[in-house]
């Protein structure tokens, strides 16, 4: 049965048939690909949003660096360039750019093809009911007063033929390809998201810096009054003890009074 609706559509029901296989394969490569992506996955973000903001950047990095996808990705590269305080603003948003383009592009790939099916599909299968409806009434003219009713519609019957295929390979490649572009656009609102929030923390995190710097600053400062306060009172105590050593020490009889006249008219 399907032989001969096959024949019957002509060569633009085999083009038809290569065009949905070409179809599916590219909807499952597409299925496979996002779930490789990690794209479906929204769990992590809020959790590294949080470090992130708390300004636990080690915490964030190892939570970022074991997921896989370009959300993941792009809030990575974000962060990087936010901490990383050599690189201008013009700068950060460019790199930023060009991470979240080349994950896109990746995500999109074969999509264009998607549409193109979806788009070629009703056009050959008008194109097969045309040729059909030229060769019916090719038919119907050469028959010339012995027309048959029944050869006209045996005729359009298998010239629709190509119209119903085109369809059939049509519809579900366009519906596919509007949810997989849906997916893609989810993808992209959550990096932009992402990252606008990221770098909408830069002043925070520059004022946290420098809160950091003058607590570190007082820090080191108590920590010098501190050893000095100790030097101080290691210098007394030595001061102490030589002291105390003196005053301990006995004391040496002196034979200056041998010298004294009294001592000489005693004797």
């Amino acid at each position: 049965m399907e032989v001969s609706v096959f024949s019957k559509g002509g060569f633009v029901m085999y083009a038809l048939a290569l065009l949905s296989v070409y179809a599916v394969t590219v909807i499952i490569f597409k299925v496979m690909q996002f779930r490789k992506s990690n794209v479906f996955d929204r769990s992590f973000i809020e959790p590294a949003l949080r470090d992130i903001k708390h300004g636990d950047r080690e915490q964030a990095t190892n939570t970022l660096k074991n997921i896989r996808g370009p959300v993941a990705r792009i809030m990575r590269v974000t962060f990087e360039c936010v901490a990383n305080r050599e690189m201008s603003q013009k700068s950060k948003e460019a790199e930023i750019a060009r991470i979240g383009s080349a994950d896109i592009r990746y995500l999109e790939s074969h999509l264009r093809g998607l549409e193109m099916t979806a788009m070629i599909a009703p056009l050959m299968g008008l194109l097969g009911t045309v040729i059909g409806m030229i060769n019916s009434f090719s038919k119907l003219s050469s028959a010339g007063t012995h027309v048959d009713p029944t050869v006209l519609a045996g005729g359009i019957w298998e010239a629709l033929l190509t119209t119903a295929g085109g369809l059939a390979v049509a519809i579900p490649a366009l519906a596919a390809h509007y949810v997989l572009d849906g997916v893609i656009e989810k993808v992209r609102a959550s990096m932009k998201d992402v990252s606008v929030q990221i770098l909408a923390l830069e002043d925070e995190f520059r004022r946290n810096e420098r809160l950091f710097a003058v607590e570190q600053a007082k820090k080191a400062e108590d920590e010098r009054r501190k050893k000095e306060e100790e030097l101080k009172k290691q210098q007394a105590r030595a001061n102490a003890d030589i002291e105390e050593q003196r005053n301990n020490a006995p004391k040496k009889m002196s034979t200056l009074h041998l010298l004294s006249p009294k001592y000489s008219g005693n004797n």
